[in-house]
C-alpha cells in the first residue's frame, strides 16, 4: 500500500446547514485527495438508510454529521455520536466506505470486502472526523484494503497524530465493545457483511513490533497494558 503524508492536519470543515433530523452538516473544501473519483452510486442512498438504522441501534442518536459535499466515489460522511446512558464517550464512525468493496484478496471471502472505520474519544474534535474520512478515501483511491491487524504509519516519515508527540501510526482492529464488533451480523450490503475497523493510535515502535512479530504480539502488549478503548490523548510508547 502506498504511504503518503496524507493524514496531516487539513483545513477544517465548514457548516453547511442541517440534516432532516436537525443535526449539523459539514462540508470539506479540500480538493487535494490523491486520485479522487467523481460521480454517484445508484445504490448509495439505500445503503445509507440501512447503515443509519443500525448505527442508531448500536451507538444511539447522532448529534452531527460531517457531510461530504463533493461527489466523490464513494461518498464518505462521518457520524458523531455523543455520550449517552450506555456509552460515556464520543463515537466517530464513517458512513459510505462500505458502499464499494475493497480490493481484498478473493480467497479471504466476503467478510474482508466491506468495512467502516470507528474511533472512540473522550472529547469532540473535528480532526478525528477528518482523519477517518481521509483513510476511507485512501483505501479506495489506491485500490487497497484494510482489515483487522493492519497497521499504517501516519505519513513517511510518520507525523504525530492529534498534536501528540509519540502517536504517529495506526492499528486497525476489531472493536472490543461487543455490540460494535457484531456490526457484520446486523448490516449486509449486497449480501456481504459490513465490519467495523477500530482505529487505535500507536507509536512507530509498536507498529514495528507488529511488523516483526505479528499482530498477536501487539494485541498481547495492549492487553498487558490495559489499553483503553477510548482515546484521551498523549501516552508513552508501550515498547
Amino acid at each position: 500500500m502506498p504511504e503518503q503524508d496524507w493524514f496531516e492536519d487539513k483545513p477544517g470543515p465548514e457548516q453547511a446547514g442541517t440534516s432532516n433530523g436537525g443535526s449539523p452538516l459539514f462540508k470539506y473544501a479540500n480538493m487535494d485527495d490523491p486520485k479522487p473519483f467523481f460521480g454517484f452510486l445508484e445504490e448509495a442512498s439505500e445503503f445509507a438508510e440501512a447503515r443509519e438504522r443500525v448505527y442508531e441501534e448500536l451507538f444511539g442518536k447522532s448529534d452531527s454529521v460531517f457531510h461530504e459535499i463533493l461527489p466523490l466515489v464513494p461518498h464518505i460522511d462521518v457520524y458523531v455520536f455523543p455520550p449517552n446512558d450506555k456509552r460515556d464517550f464520543y463515537t466517530f464512525v464513517t458512513g459510505g466506505m462500505s458502499d464499494l468493496p475493497m480490493n481484498a484478496p478473493a480467497e479471504l471471502g466476503p467478510e474482508y470486502r466491506r468495512v467502516e472505520i470507528v474511533f472512540y474519544a473522550s472529547e469532540y474534535r473535528e480532526e478525528y472526523a477528518g482523519l477517518l474520512r481521509s483513510i476511507a478515501h485512501f483505501v479506495h483511491d489506491y485500490r487497497a484494503w484494510l482489515h483487522w491487524g493492519h497497521t499504517m504509519p501516519n505519513g513517511q516519515p510518520p507525523q504525530p497524530l492529534f498534536g501528540t508527540k509519540h502517536l504517529d501510526a495506526m492499528l486497525f482492529t476489531s472493536p472490543i465493545i461487543r455490540p460494535d464488533a457484531l456490526l457484520g451480523e446486523k448490516l449486509l450490503l449486497d449480501s456481504e457483511p459490513v465490519n467495523l475497523l477500530w482505529l487505535v493510535p500507536i507509536t512507530t515502535a509498536e507498529c514495528e513490533l507488529k511488523l516483526e512479530q505479528g499482530a498477536d504480539a501487539l494485541y498481547d502488549l495492549l492487553d498487558a497494558r490495559n489499553h483503553p478503548h477510548v482515546f484521551t490523548g498523549e501516552r508513552e510508547s508501550y515498547v
